[in-house]
């Protein structure tokens, strides 16, 4: 594995998380509050208020990373598995759900765009620097390599490699549905604590 491979998969990973922060913006950016006033006094739900947010910032993600993959793999030569390639969309698909769902439900409970953004870059950091993503945490000693087997991003990162170098899919229905059972999770908090009113103000 080059360097040249092992970054273009890590820092696509990275990315793919930090649309944590295009969900918050989307969400509740100021111009974009102001904007939204009208939907505190239309008869529907409020699930569809903060889905369509996830939603929309979903579908650009997925559009985005999916041209970034494809056009990273044919033009660039980046080793995203060849023929595998589409079970590593799959991952980063659902990492960028996860993402616009986990940026959403901290709008959610923060009712701030600006809490949202700096809070949750932290843990999205620590998991990136503990799973790996910039650097082979595996020189560091058997303490750090037992401490990043709890990040969630070395266990993506991990199976990412094996459908790229060994062909091995042995971790691609676990991350896939821990993904998209965090997702849900995620869009549970923000029915349960979302208040229009904090939308707009």
């Amino acid at each position: 594995m080059s360097s040249y491979d092992y970054y273009g998969v890590s820092m696509v990973i990275l990315s793919a998380l930090l649309i944590i922060m295009t969900a918050t913006n989307a969400f509740m950016e100021g111009r974009v509050k102001q904007a939204n006033i009208r939907m505190i006094y239309a008869p529907i739900p409020k699930f569809e208020i903060y889905l369509s947010k996830i939603i929309s910032t979903y579908i650009l993600g997925t559009l985005a990373f999916s041209s970034i993959l494809i056009i990273g793999q044919y033009f660039f030569y980046i080793n995203y598995g060849g023929t595998n390639l589409p079970y590593i969309l799959l991952i980063v698909n659902m990492l960028v759900l996860f993402g616009s769902c986990f940026g959403t439900m901290m709008c959610c409970l923060l009712g701030d765009e600006e809490k949202a953004s700096s809070i949750s870059q932290l843990p999205v950091l620590l998991f990136s620097a503990f799973g790996g993503i910039f650097f082979s945490v595996y020189g560091l000693g058997k303490m750090v390599a037992a401490i990043s087997c709890l990040s969630p991003v070395r266990w993506i990162m991990e199976c990412a490699f094996r459908i790229i170098y060994d062909n091995d899919f042995a971790l691609l229905l676990p991350v896939t549905f821990s993904l998209l059972g965090a997702s849900i999770v995620c869009i549970v908090i923000c029915q349960l604590t979302f208040k229009p009113e904090e939308f707009t103000c």
